[in-house]
């Protein structure tokens, strides 16, 4: 404990608390702990003050303590971090990053659609091409060899459009699990495609070698067709709902809906995928294509996403609120405590590999060079990878170490911050007051939730 004579003419500076009142009782939401706090009138009038001494806020005290007690209460908010956070940047210890467990293999770089918001330039990523067997077994071999005592590792199939080279894939899997059994280890797949190729043949790939699928669906047929279509602007809406329909009744196939300007009802979206049978759903915004009224759409929408999500908890359909994973990830991430210093694990434990066997961050960087991290024929910069990881880091990027939401939110996605922004570690504007909308409401939607619904959502 502080020496309390010495915190009685210190100026106390609030830390990046977040204050909210959730019906009569007032809460902090403290970003170093990722916690809730029930607080009472005077802890209010200490967290709102502007670089006032203690001796001037205890003569301010709504209710009347002795000044021991007083003391005590500053120097307590001092050791959580609520008050006079000491503003400095992180070392952070790269060395438990140096293995990986897993890769996503750009399997081919061209697609059969031509989606208006695509990132990837109609999926080529300005070069296109096909990953042959030998770069996919000699990214097999990478992974095993640098996932050191990780048994459990993930291969990812991507692209453009994955099964454009689904022989490819074939023998992949062929190989990786014949190598992993060698090395006692486990691979687990995943592949996100478009869904318009997927037939009986591949189905039964698929649940052979118990592959998560995901496909993108943007919500009702018309809102779908609007954005993703063919060369021809043919919709690619019902082929999806034809070549998927075993998969979707068996809830064998994730989902992941892009939201537009034009297409932003969350709730909407969310209710029309649960018709049709998707295991798990995400929906998120083509970043792209937003202006501030368009975000603040977003922001509205999303409340009202969290009341149709307690309702289906007052209905007691936990099944279907928990593939509500908009919602979900911030509950989860708020009810753990635990802390998103990363938006997503971009170098921190995996890697893309493109078709020349050139590792990237993650797939939507791959052919831009600036950010190349190796190859798996030789290995990787280590350098770049822990400069990267270093900056990237919330606690070191001067936005997000005064930002209240940082533990929750992680920075934002980092290729969108470069495209949007121009760097990796400089969220927009417009998203950050977004995101910050959406975790009021999340507060508001925790605090609502009894214990007994916290535990069977949570855990």
């Amino acid at each position: 404990m502080n020496e309390l004579t010495n915190v009685w003419e210190e100026r106390i500076t609030p830390g990046d608390v977040m204050l909210l009142k959730h019906n009569s009782t007032k809460y902090a939401y403290v970003p170093e702990s990722n916690a809730l706090y029930e607080i009472d009138n005077n802890l209010e009038m200490i967290l709102k003050s502007e670089n006032e001494t203690a001796s001037v806020l205890y003569n301010k005290l709504p209710s009347p303590l002795e000044k021991g007690e007083f003391l005590e209460v500053i120097d307590s908010l001092i050791e959580n971090e609520m008050i006079n956070q000491e503003r400095k940047t992180k070392e952070i210890e790269t060395a438990h990053f140096q293995t990986i467990s897993a890769l996503t293999l750009m399997m081919v770089q061209e697609c059969n659609l031509k989606c208006t918001y695509c990132y990837a330039g109609d999926g080529e990523y300005n070069e296109k091409g096909k990953m042959n067997f030998e770069t996919a077994k000699r990214s097999v071999d990478f992974l095993i060899q640098n996932s050191g005592n990780i048994e459990e590792l993930t291969l990812v199939f991507f692209g453009g459009e994955p099964l454009l080279n689904f022989e490819t894939i074939e023998q992949v899997v062929q190989y990786a699990n014949k190598l992993a059994e060698t090395h006692h280890k486990k691979i687990k797949y995943s592949m996100t495609c478009n869904g318009t190729l997927i037939t009986p043949k591949i189905i039964n790939f698929i649940r052979a070698h118990d592959i998560y699928v995901q496909i993108s669906v943007d919500g009702q047929k018309s809102a779908h067709d609007q954005n993703r279509f063919y060369g021809n602007q043919k919709g690619s809406y019902e082929i999806i709902m034809n070549r998927t329909e075993e998969l979707r009744d068996k809830k064998q196939l994730g989902v992941r809906s892009t939201l537009t300007p034009a297409n932003t009802n969350y709730t909407e979206i969310y209710q029309h995928l649960f018709s049709l049978n998707f295991r798990s759903a995400f929906l998120a915004p083509a970043m792209q294509m937003f202006n501030r009224e368009s975000f603040e759409d977003l922001g509205v929408e999303f409340e009202v996403l969290t009341q149709y999500f307690l309702k289906l908890i007052e209905a007691k359909e936990y099944s279907k609120a928990k593939k509500i994973n908009n919602v979900m990830k911030f509950l989860q991430r708020l009810h753990s405590g635990f802390e998103s210093t990363y938006s997503c694990g971009a170098e921190v434990n995996f890697y893309a590999v493109d078709i020349h066997g050139d590792l990237y961050p993650c797939h939507r960087f791959v052919n831009n060079k600036n950010y190349k991290q190796g190859n798996v024929y030789s290995d990787i910069d280590h350098y770049k990878k822990n400069e990267f990881l270093l900056e990237a880091h919330t606690s070191n990027r001067q936005n997000c170490n005064y930002c209240w939401a940082r533990n929750l939110c992680g920075g934002g996605c980092h290729h969108e911050n470069y495209e949007l922004s121009g760097a990796v570690t400089s969220p927009p504007v417009d998203y950050c007051r977004l995101t910050k909308t959406q975790l009021q409401s999340i507060f508001h939607l925790y605090l609502t939730l009894t214990e007994e619904e916290k535990e069977i959502l949570l855990g």
